[in-house]
């Protein structure tokens, strides 16, 4: 019994600790046409956290493992009561191996900025080119 409930635990472990995310190549990176799926482990492509900020009216993206890629780029969409809205941006690669950006659910003009409501239906895309030139995306659906 007690054996058995060693080997339960060491999975439960396994599966809360295992840190890998699902990426899938684009269609220009596919050889002949075939779109794959495949598991890469932070050590190979990069790592994405997207977290709302505590008044909720931004996205807050932290960026790691940055080292193994050449071009990151990310595009936030949603909807308001009116409007698809959104923001899109680079990562400017400058040798750090982490970073964050924040995404405000608005608009700023000449240091003016007008915050959106109501906003539904809010999704983060993340496409990246590693070293190696492969091209992967990442995309998260946001609960605001």
């Amino acid at each position: 019994m007690k054996l058995i409930s060693l080997i339960t635990f060491m999975f439960l472990l396994l599966f809360l600790f295992a840190e890998s995310a699902e990426a899938k190549i684009l269609p220009q990176a596919a050889k002949a046409g075939k779109q794959t799926v495949t598991k890469s482990s932070n050590t190979v492509g990069i790592g994405v956290s997207p977290k709302l900020r505590g008044d909720r009216k931004a996205l807050i993206v932290y960026f790691s493992n940055l080292q193994n890629a050449k071009i990151v780029s990310y595009l936030l969409t949603y909807q308001t009561a009116t409007q698809q809205e959104g923001a899109a941006g680079g990562i400017n690669l400058t040798g750090a191996s982490s970073s964050s950006q924040e995404l405000l659910f608005g608009t700023c003009s000449k240091n003016v900025c007008r915050l959106h409501t109501g906003i539904k239906n809010a999704r983060l895309e993340i496409s990246y080119t590693t070293k190696a030139g492969k091209k992967y995306l990442k995309k998260f659906r946001i609960r605001v």
